[in-house]
């Protein structure tokens, strides 16, 4: 009797043992998860939440619980959106150039556009680096709202200059095409830069 309970036992044991194995392995990093939470709930105060999330989320290990690498991230990310913008308006400009072959003295308006736009996305880029360098000033510990300042406004120049690219297509008719390939791509990037500027914003020092 004595060694039918023993075995009892043993056999029990090992189901408990087996459970607790199967609970470990389902059971994801308590990092890994609190640093997703963390930017969900900073993603939660900007314009576009989910973009947001979607956009950081698989960064979210290299972010950690960090507000500074959250926004240098953000901005990194925008940087990429602002180059993907700049090549779809570059592409549909050089169409348009290859339309006016053999015009002579006549310029077609959304070929003048484009240049505009081209313009403003090459800014774009040309603001949202500056802020990132403006960014890492801030483990300096010196002038830090100064610099947060400084971001802020580098940030909304790129924000603007998005908006008079496709205030550019609304004021003078061009090819509905043409329009809605750069009107979609500039929005995009315009959502992600309003991201931006909301995490930035909420920076506490």
């Amino acid at each position: 009797m004595s060694q039918f309970i023993f075995s009892l036992t043993l056999v029990f044991l090992g189901f408990l043992a087996s459970t607790n194995i199967q609970k470990t392995a389902a059971t994801p990093p308590s990092y890994s998860q609190n640093h997703k939470t963390f930017v969900k709930t900073a993603c939660n105060s900007t314009t576009y939440p989910d973009k947001c999330y979607k956009s950081l989320s698989s960064y979210s290990s290299t972010i950690k619980s960090n507000p500074i690498k959250l926004c240098t991230t953000a901005l990194s990310v925008n940087v990429k959106f602002a180059k993907e913008a700049t090549s779809v308006v570059s592409k549909l400009l050089r169409s348009s150039q290859k339309t006016l072959a053999g015009r002579r003295n006549k310029m077609l308006p959304e070929t003048l556009i484009l240049k505009d736009c081209l313009e403003e996305m090459k800014d774009t880029i040309v603001e949202l680096r500056q802020a990132i360098t403006e960014m890492k000033t801030l483990h300096d510990g010196d002038s830090v709202a100064e610099h947060i300042t400084n971001v802020r406004t580098w940030v909304s120049s790129a924000l603007t200059d998005e908006g008079t690219c496709t205030d550019g297509f609304e004021e003078v008719k061009v090819n509905k095409k043409t329009k809605k390939k750069v009107t979609k791509v500039v929005d995009e990037l315009a959502r992600t830069t309003s991201n931006s500027l909301a995490l930035i914003t909420n920076l506490r020092f």
